[in-house]
């Protein structure tokens, strides 16, 4: 029995049309099912961990939501992994299938080879075609093996970040109900106007780099904050940590940030450079928030959040 764990307030408003359908084109195609709501944060997290623990040869987990509720699903398949629930070595025997319904939905920008390809398959008007080709391969079983990466104890699939984009996923969230769809662009004039740079220390490659940064955003997937294309050279499934880190900029200047992400010329700017590694370690020197695929995680001053690239880990349906 496929197990579907179900955000019903992702996507203002999307998800029970989304869920109607995909239920219906299951019972067409004769794969039985139970389906759980979540109703707090986390939520998500125990109850995939409870279903590895309790169904250890579930023919799948199905994430009904956004790119928040997919980390929480995966993370707590990895959690039950560690714990026991399954032999540590090798990857996760459950596979996840992906059914977005959230706001931004980036991982299965990576997962489907591209922002227009995601956007082709699940738009609004198309729902029945893609509830179609997402159950045939469920029963066909048509996977990709993904990497997750662990920020210390926590998993996740797509990007993890610190900085500026942290804050301003934070301020959306104080502002979502004043503001609505038009949160994440208010909050992002909030976040600019209070922008001061993120003191840092950085140890990947066996080197220390100590400094000021607008943002870091470690990477797994290549595309953030719905469909910004942070990261071109990353690549789910080569084994690798991509790290993109802005350098420290005033505020005049991070305006220019988000306008070059939307037309993909950040690279060109001299404050952002890359690179790639298996494992690093981030220390904090103030009180920040850690954003894993829009979920986000307090941190302590002095914090160190160490990331390490777990290969090939996760059979995901596509």
């Amino acid at each position: 029995m496929f197990r579907i764990i179900v955000n019903p307030i992702a996507g203002r408003g999307r998800t029970p049309q989304r869920l109607a359908m995909l239920l219906q084109e299951m019972d067409r195609f004769g794969l039985k099912y139970d389906v759980y709501h979540t109703t707090c944060v986390m939520d998500g997290y125990h109850k995939a961990k409870e279903i590895c623990r309790e169904q250890p040869d579930c023919p799948g987990i199905i994430g009904l939501g956004g790119d928040g509720t997919l980390q929480e699903i995966a993370a707590g398949m990895f959690a039950a992994r560690q714990g026991g629930a399954f032999p540590e070595s090798g990857k996760i025997p459950i596979p996840l299938g992906i059914f977005p319904a959230g706001s931004g939905n980036d991982f299965v920008m990576s997962l489907l080879n591209g922002k227009k390809n995601a956007l082709a398959r699940y738009k609004t008007d198309k729902l029945l075609a893609a509830c179609r080709i997402f159950t045939q391969s469920l029963q066909e079983k048509f996977i990709r093996t993904v990497d997750l990466i662990t920020a210390n104890d926590m998993a996740y699939m797509n990007i993890g970040n610190v900085g500026l984009d942290a804050r301003i996923v934070d301020n959306a969230l104080a502002l979502k109900e004043r503001f609505g769809r038009y949160a994440y662009v208010a909050a992002v004039y909030k976040s600019i106007a209070r922008h001061h740079n993120l003191p840092l220390t950085i140890e990947a490659n066996g080197d220390v780099i100590k400094g000021d940064y607008t943002l870091v955003a470690i990477c797994n997937g290549q595309y953030y904050g719905g469909g910004l294309h942070i990261s071109p050279m990353a690549n789910i499934e080569d084994g690798k940590i991509t790290v993109c880190l802005v350098s420290g900029m005033t505020r005049p200047k991070t305006m220019l940030i988000f306008p070059s992400l939307m037309i993909e010329q950040h690279h060109r700017l001299k404050t952002v450079s890359y690179l790639t590694c298996d494992e690093l370690s981030i220390t904090l020197k103030n009180n920040e928030s850690l954003c894993l695929d829009g979920n986000l995680y307090p941190q302590k001053p002095d914090q160190r959040i160490h990331f390490k690239m777990h290969p090939k880990m996760l059979d995901v349906f596509v």
